[in-house]
C-alpha cells in the first residue's frame, strides 16, 4: 500500500489568508491601575532603601521586601536593577513637580514665584528625606535619569519665569541666557539644602533668614523690585527636623 504523505502541521504564525490576526485581550483599567500602583510601590520602596542604604546596598531583595511584593513581581515591572534605578528619579520629581506646580499658580510676581516655589520646593524634600541621596547619587548610579530629572525641573521653571518677566515688562533673555539663569537659580537652591539643611542624619527646613537671602539675591540679581512682604510661613522654622534615614533605637541596659 502507498504509504499516506502526512499532513502538514501549520506554523504558529500561519493562518488562513484572509483571517484577521488574534487580539491580545486588554487589560482591564482595574488590573492597570493596579499594576500601576504595585510599580509606584517598588519605585518608593526603593527610595526609601536608597535614602538609608544608597544605591551601592539597593538590592532587588531588599526592595521587594519593603514594598511587600513577591521577589518575581520585581521583574514583571523592570527589567534588571538598573531599569529601576533609571526610571527612579524621574518618577519622584514628576511628584515633585505637581506640588510645586500648584504652590506656584497664580503667582502674581516673579519674587512671589520665586518664594513660592522655593518653600514648596524645600518642604517638599522636608517631607521626602530620602530623594536629597536618591538625586545626589544619581550622577553616579544612574546619569541619564539625573540628567532628565534636572531638564524635567527646568521645563516648567522657565515657562513660570518667561511669563513672570514679560508680566512684569523685564527685559527679554535669550533661550541661552534663561537656560543659563534656570540652571543658577536650581544650583543656589541646592546647595542651600546641601549646605544649610542637611545636618548628620537629619533634614531641616530653610530658614527664614535664608529664604528672604535667596529672594533678595534672585531680585538683585534679575533686576526686580523686591515687592513682597517677605512673610514667610513660621512653619518653615517650626517644621520638624526629619531623618534622612531611620535610626536604631538603642536598647536599653540589661534588656
Amino acid at each position: 500500500m502507498p504509504s499516506r504523505k502526512p499532513k502538514a502541521i501549520p506554523l504558529a504564525d500561519e493562518r488562513p489568508e484572509g483571517e484577521p490576526a488574534p487580539t491580545r485581550r486588554r487589560r482591564s483599567e482595574a488590573q492597570q491601575q493596579k499594576n500601576e500602583e504595585t510599580r509606584m510601590r517598588l519605585l518608593n520602596a526603593a527610595a526609601r532603601v536608597i535614602g538609608k542604604y544608597g544605591y551601592a546596598g539597593c538590592s532587588i531583595a531588599r526592595v521587594a521586601a519593603r514594598a511587600k511584593v513577591a521577589h518575581g513581581t520585581f521583574y514583571l515591572h523592570f527589567k534588571s536593577q538598573q531599569d529601576l534605578f533609571d526610571q527612579l528619579l524621574p518618577a519622584l520629581g514628576a511628584e515633585m513637580l505637581e506640588v510645586i506646580g500648584k504652590a506656584v499658580r497664580d503667582s502674581k510676581s516673579l519674587i512671589e514665584l520665586e518664594q513660592r516655589g522655593l518653600t514648596a520646593n524645600f518642604d517638599y524634600l522636608v517631607q521626602h528625606p530620602y530623594l536629597h541621596r536618591v538625586t545626589s547619587e544619581a550622577e553616579l548610579y544612574a546619569p541619564v535619569a539625573y540628567r532628565q530629572y534636572f531638564e524635567e525641573l527646568a521645563k516648567p521653571y522657565k515657562k513660570s519665569l518667561r511669563r513672570s518677566m514679560a508680566a512684569q515688562s523685564q527685559p527679554a533673555f535669550s533661550e541661552e541666557q534663561l537656560d543659563a539663569v534656570i540652571s543658577m537659580l536650581l544650583g543656589a537652591r541646592y546647595y542651600l539644602l546641601t549646605r544649610f539643611c542637611v545636618q548628620g542624619n537629619s533634614l531641616k527646613p530653610l530658614t527664614k533668614e535664608l529664604t528672604e537671602t535667596y529672594l533678595r539675591f534672585v531680585a538683585e540679581g534679575l533686576g526686580v523690585k523686591l515687592d513682597l512682604p517677605l512673610a514667610i510661613a513660621a512653619t518653615a522654622q517650626a517644621a520638624e527636623v526629619i531623618p534622612l534615614a531611620p535610626t536604631r533605637k538603642r536598647k536599653a541596659a540589661g534588656k
